[in-house]
């Protein structure tokens, strides 16, 4: 392993655009969550098994420590902007589409709110995090084709409950 020094010096940029895409842009605690997370990171260290990829295991820290975040700020709302476009496609520039889909904005966090949490996870890791169905199996401790499964069956779910046939 590494030097510790050489960890941060390799993954610090990566971790903070990670973090900062997860956070909304909100510079400030995306560098406090890049702190918290190579902290723990270091202080975890001798619990890195090899088992996935070095910045994989940095980005469940990361993505924990926001979650923490989350919910000692329970008045911080989680954007799932890059989520609402994956899933809605937002149609080009047609005033009525573009108003359609930002109606249909709230109905879709109530959809996510209302999956399974390992559907919900899946589906979050898959499209806000981009991460492989490989590393979303390691992160979550379910196979590769478990991730895939829930993946589909989550987006699923959120056609059937957003169709208004």
């Amino acid at each position: 392993m590494k030097e510790f020094g050489a960890i941060y010096k390799e993954y610090y940029h990566a971790l903070f655009a990670f973090l900062l895409r997860l956070s909304g842009g909100d510079r400030l605690l995306a560098e406090e969550l890049t702190q918290e997370a190579f902290y723990q990171a270091f202080i975890s260290i001798h619990r890195y098994n090899g088992k996935c990829q070095f910045f994989t295991w940095l980005c469940q820290i990361a993505k924990n420590s926001y979650f923490k975040y989350l919910q000692k700020h329970k008045d911080v709302s989680v954007d799932f902007g890059r989520l609402e476009e994956e899933l809605l496609c937002d149609g080009g520039e047609d005033p009525g589409v573009i108003c359609e889909t930002k109606l249909m904005k709230g109905e879709l966090r109530r959809a996510i709110g209302g999956l399974k949490k390992k559907q919900k996870d899946v589906l979050i890791l898959r499209v806000y995090f981009e991460l492989s169905f490989r590393e979303i199996g390691k992160s979550l401790g379910i196979s590769e084709t478990a991730a895939k499964v829930n993946y589909h069956r989550g987006k699923e779910v959120l056609r059937k409950e957003l169709s208004h046939d």
